[in-house]
């Protein structure tokens, strides 16, 4: 059981990387771990920061820190660097700190119930120990006499379970003290029931407040992991000039383009990611720019709209009838024509998020013309989701017949791991637009019944409002909670209300389900759907059904529940 079970707060990817082992491995199952999250806020006075503490049955009690980047060692300096390339130095080598700071820890608890001499006797036999996670490391190197082989974890021990690590870490250790007056071959390996009194001693002291919104953290967290097709990817990636990744909704793709991104500009390379919705486009420039403070002339991110704005220096016109011959075709061309013999600097490789809304005769000609090599001989990465999410198409095959007219590319096996919705949202998907059921991890959560709500069309609106403030009177943030329509907000059933309007006002965000794509939230409100039968409904309702993370309220007319019923009748053999 990981303490607290959230993967938010970790600024290491070592640390993110150790406790994604520690989920999925079933041997952890019965042993307590807490984190960095936990310790710093409830320990770190006492004794400082542990990056993780493992509470054992059978094996020990062991603190393990995460080392992840560069690390070397130089006249007993230590020199560690991250990923953006910041170095810090210390004279005191790992395994010094964290064994100062596990016994700390052991101190203050011995001190906390010296006054139970049988549980003060108990406890100082059980064995504690230490580790090092060297998550970077490739190769293991002999750290002389700073510490054991067995204490440490490379990069090559994390195609195993960490249960492995612990098993040998506990050995190493109950040999080295089996010779020491105290140990006991029996008595120094703490029971199931020793951990958990461990866990209440380091808890008693330190209250933790475990509200509704933790709990939604926290189940938000067991959908929120790596795969091992997106690291698979990774390396795809790096060995293919020219790339098409395809995957369903909820597989990672939004997540991928943004490592790749991150680990092409850590390269140098001058990097053009854009997608094709402002509400993405804001999403993925906040994530790069907080990332590369100090780089932003080596990289470009944001929507495809913005960029070529930028160069054009154009206003666009007010009608938005006309706005949209403007971004589809005038700009274009504008763009094009002002830019023919400029000095233009040129992308070394282009990453296109959402990439079923960027591939058009237009659009590759912008490529051509940005792209060193251009779409032929350049190098790009195209993400998207081409059958299902390809609400601008008529025909999606004809991207592919588009981009094998002008150059050769390769396709990655398509992402089936469902990274962001329970299972249950993802049945209801299935369900209602016949979409395959995905994969999930091993972890997947289950996740609670999606409601579906049949008002009158008077009573639409109330309905929603209860529902919102249902969700408000819970304490969940305002932020959490999205409402998504085929509509504007201005054209929607809900745009006179004043409560949903004042809760806008706090912080409830309101969009329509295109303007959506590639975007989530914890809970999601779709309605206002006129219909549900045609092609571009169902396309609609399959993106709307995918943004949740753990909540979807469906409302729609009475009048759509005949076929609402009809649609789960018909699909409900696909879940098998």
């Amino acid at each position: 059981m990981l303490i607290p079970d959230n993967i938010e707060g970790f600024e290491s990817s070592g640390e993110k990387i150790i406790y994604l082992k520690f989920k999925n491995d079933k041997s952890c199952k019965n042993m307590h771990i807490l984190h960095s999250l936990f310790t710093n806020h409830h320990i770190k006075n006492k004794s400082g920061e542990l990056d993780f503490l493992v509470l054992a049955p059978n094996e020990g009690f062991f603190a393990i820190e995460v080392k992840h980047g560069g690390v070397s060692r130089k006249n007993g300096t230590w020199s560690f660097t991250n990923r953006k390339g910041i170095t810090t130095t210390n004279t005191k080598s790992p395994f010094a700190q964290v064994d100062g700071t596990l016994q700390s820890i052991k101190k203050y608890v011995l001190e906390k119930i010296k006054h139970k001499k049988d549980l003060h006797e108990r406890f100082s036999k059980i064995v504690w120990g230490t580790g090092l996670a060297f998550t970077s490391m490739d190769e293991f190197i002999d750290f002389g006499t700073e510490g054991h082989s067995w204490q440490i974890l490379t990069k090559q021990g994390l195609s195993i379970p960490i249960s492995y690590y612990l098993s040998a870490l506990s050995k190493g250790w109950h040999n080295e003290y089996k010779g020491k007056y105290w140990y006991d071959i029996n008595m120094s390996r703490p029971t199931l029931e020793d951990c958990k009194t461990l866990l209440k001693i380091l808890r008693g002291d330190f209250d933790v407040n475990y509200s509704e919104i933790n709990k939604i953290n926290d189940r938000e967290n067991l959908i929120e992991e790596y795969t091992k097709e997106q690291f698979d990817l990774l390396d795809f990636v790096n060995y293919n000039d020219r790339c098409i990744i395809e995957g369903s909704a909820g597989t990672g793709k939004t997540l991928m383009a943004l490592e790749i991104s991150r680990i092409k500009i850590e390269k140098k390379d001058k990097v053009g990611l854009f997608c094709f919705n402002n509400k993405l486009g804001d999403k993925l420039f906040n994530y790069i720019s907080k990332n590369f403070e100090n780089n932003e002339s080596n990289f470009y991110v944001g929507t495809l709209h913005s960029f070529l704005t930028k160069y054009t220096n154009s206003i666009p016109p007010e009608s938005e009838k006309e706005k949209q011959k403007y971004y589809s075709e005038d700009l274009i061309i504008e763009f094009l024509s002002n830019n023919e013999d400029t000095d233009l600097e040129k992308f070394d490789i282009l990453i296109l998020d959402e990439a079923q809304d960027l591939i058009s005769p237009y659009f590759v000609e912008i490529f051509d013309t940005i792209l060193k090599g251009g779409i032929k001989n350049g190098r790009w990465v195209l993400f998207g989701d081409f059958s299902n999410q390809a609400i601008y198409l008529n025909n999606p095959e004809e991207i592919f017949t588009l981009l094998s007219d002008k150059t050769y590319f390769t396709k990655f096996p398509p992402l089936k791991i469902n990274c962001r919705n329970t299972k249950k949202i993802a049945s209801q998907n299935t369900l209602l637009t016949g979409v395959d059921i995905p994969k999930f991890t091993l972890n997947g959560f289950e996740g609670n019944t999606v409601t579906c709500k049949f008002p009158s069309f008077n009573l639409q609106t109330k309905v929603i409002e209860e529902i919102l403030l249902d969700l408000i009177n819970k304490s969940i943030p305002y932020n959490k909670i999205t409402l998504l329509s085929p509509k504007r907000f201005e054209n929607s059933i809900i745009c006179d209300s004043d409560i949903i309007n004042n809760l806008i006002n706090q912080g409830v965000e309101v969009s329509t389900i295109q303007a959506y794509k590639g975007l989530e939230n914890t809970i999601i409100i779709l309605f206002d759907f006129e219909e549900i039968i045609s092609e571009s409904a169902q396309r609609l309702l399959y993106i709307g059904i995918s943004r949740p993370r753990l909540e979807l309220y469906i409302v729609l007319n009475k009048s759509q529940e005949e076929n609402f019923n009809k649609l789960i009748v018909n699909n409900y053999s696909k879940l098998n």
